[in-house]
């Protein structure tokens, strides 16, 4: 930066005293030396910027004068143009450093972080380096790392996967961005306003739409246990939603609220002993424990309906989701927007993903014996992987 402070200086300089910061900048000085037969001693000239001056500038300061205008916008274009450089440079050059908090481990989340990790090497290639932490379903764990990176100083944005991690950094960090994905209701943990550093996209599916589905999937069915985790904000969002719609569609919601994986096997078990059917909803607990559940159901020979898309590879009879690996790409276009391009969280509102492809599992179908109606154009199959 010492030669735009250089520039500047001389910029400020020709301002005041034109004249005398050309001399200095082309280094002229002129000194008299004697000559022999009386002639009129002649300037040496050190440089040929001061001899041009001489000629054209000395000799005719009125000339001067009406090029004062033309010498000081080219001095400022190329002032402006050196600083756009330099500042662009600074951008494309320097390497980024995001830090990646993931709630836990499961297919849902991994593509959030894949195609949020994906989309951003694809821009940037080697100028971005990833911290990735997992707290693999423990709070206290998601809010020590949310603390690490809230204290690390090379890390420029935070990225949370799923509302524990949301939860965890929005309660150290009001600074640094804040990028998420797999968040089903942010406005219950964040103050959305002018002034806030969070955005990204929310996995908020289109429950109308899926216990519509449901209903015609299922059109015997007169009630569904809903699991979940109590303590989780999106799935209590979620839940009394589904309950509205289940019981427009004249179904009665059975709740069964499961804190740990140590309690899934009882509690699936006693809720599939009392409803047709089992509903989840975009919950990380029960997301992580999905192929405990999906075997439990089909013990049972009773349907389990998910809500995330990959679920149903794991056993769920169906889901109508959002696009996981598609969120994180979302998000990940929103965060080059504020950490490139200097734009504000703000200015990004949260939006969901579109949910209307419907996955089912062509097993699960045998085994129940159901028969597909003709429901969407929007239906994809797929079967149990391990």
């Amino acid at each position: 930066m010492g030669y735009l402070r250089f520039l500047i200086h001389h910029i400020s300089c020709f301002l005041s005293s034109p004249l005398h910061t050309i001399f200095y900048i082309y280094g002229g000085t002129v000194r008299q030396i004697k000559h022999t037969n009386n002639e009129k001693p002649k300037p040496q000239y050190k440089s040929w910027g001061f001899f041009i001056l001489n000629q054209y500038v000395l000799t005719g300061t009125t000339m001067l004068h009406k090029n004062i205008t033309i010498i000081t916008f080219i001095a400022i274009t190329l002032l402006i143009g050196i600083l756009y450089k330099t500042r662009q440079g600074n951008i494309t050059n320097s390497i980024l450093t995001i830090g990646i908090l993931q709630t836990a481990s499961h297919p849902a989340l991994d593509e959030a972080r894949n195609g949020f990790v994906d989309t951003f090497k694809k821009e940037l290639g080697e100028k971005i380096h990833f911290v990735i932490r997992n707290a693999e379903g423990s709070i206290i764990a998601a809010h020590t790392i949310a603390q690490q990176f809230h204290n690390d100083q090379t890390i420029n944005a935070i990225y949370a996967i799923a509302t524990p991690a949301l939860q965890a950094a929005y309660a150290v960090e009001k600074e640094k961005p804040i990028f998420i994905a797999a968040v089903s209701n942010p406005e219950a943990i964040i103050a959305l306003h002018q002034q806030t550093n969070v955005c990204g996209t929310t996995d908020m599916i289109d429950i109308p739409g899926q216990i519509k589905t449901i209903k015609q999937l299922l059109p015997h069915i007169t009630s569904v246990a809903i699991i979940y985790n109590p303590a989780e904000a999106n799935s209590i969002a979620q839940v009394n939603i589904m309950k509205k719609e289940l019981y427009n569609h004249h179904i009665t919601p059975f709740l069964v609220g499961i804190i740990s994986e140590a309690e899934i096997t009882t509690a699936v078990t006693s809720a599939l002993a009392k409803a047709d059917a089992l509903l989840a909803p975009t919950d990380n607990v029960i997301a992580s424990a999905m192929p405990i559940i999906s075997h439990l159901a089909r013990i049972a020979h009773k349907p389990l309906i998910a809500s995330h898309n990959p679920a149903v590879k794991e056993g769920a009879l169906m889901a109508r989701g959002v696009d996981y690996y598609t969120c994180g790409a979302e998000t990940a276009k929103i965060a080059l927007e504020v950490l490139l391009h200097h734009k504000k969280p703000h200015e990004f509102p949260i939006h969901p993903v579109k949910s209307d492809i419907i996955v089912i599992n062509q097993e699960i179908i045998n085994e129940l014996a159901i028969t597909i109606p003709k429901i969407s154009d929007k239906i994809i199959f797929v079967t149990t992987q391990p």
